[in-house]
């Protein structure tokens, strides 16, 4: 089985909207990304946070980020289906320039670890649904829910030993992401050259 979430649970502030309801290309981000998962051949496509008018799962502790968004997608997995050490895909939902054959690459590549990454980038990436890493989230949280140190994606890496895949030069402009305004104008200008 391969799993896949996005994650849409940002509070979009310097953005002044809701990122995943942006459109590109006639599809909302979010819409966008799922489509780009499903295309993996991930089943199911999970959306991380509460998103309006969707079936997402709902953060466990508000506002502690991706790795509290890690953390609520495995205690969901963990209470319906079991954590079986089954693959599981990361994007956020403000990624749109990734590409098909980039998430499979990940995923290919990652199949023997128990997470991976492109280098230098914490998005995608691909963790196994284990009751290990399942435990060390919960006890980080359980000790507080600031984020930094030891509750950092990056942290969270080198806990699962990540296998790192270096980033081929036309892969570069995959992992831009959107921020503000001037951000998402700078995308829609590069996926009309990329997106088909």
């Amino acid at each position: 089985m391969l799993y896949a979430t996005v994650l849409a649970g940002g509070l979009s502030s310097r953005m002044g909207q809701n990122k995943a309801f942006l459109r590109l290309s006639g599809l909302t981000l979010l819409d966008h990304a799922i489509n780009l998962l499903k295309s993996a051949s991930a089943d199911p496509v999970l959306i991380s946070g509460e998103v309006a008018g969707k079936h997402s799962v709902p953060d466990l502790l508000p506002q502690c980020g991706p790795p509290g968004g890690l953390y609520s997608i495995l205690d969901f997995i963990r209470n319906t289906s079991g954590l079986d050490g089954s693959a599981l895909i990361l994007i956020p939902v403000d990624m749109p320039l990734l590409k098909l054959r980039t998430i499979q690459q990940l995923v290919e590549l990652g199949t023997n670890a128990s997470c991976c990454h492109f280098e230098n980038e914490v998005f995608p990436c691909v963790f196994k649904t284990t009751t290990e890493l399942y435990c060390h989230l919960k006890d980080l949280f359980a000790e507080g829910t600031e984020l930094g140190g030891h509750r950092s994606m990056k942290a969270i890496f080198k806990y699962c030993a990540a296998k790192v895949i270096p980033i081929a030069t036309e892969q570069l402009g995959e992992f831009r992401n959107v921020n503000t305004a001037e951000d998402w104008k700078q995308i829609t200008q590069l996926s009309k050259k990329t997106l088909p």
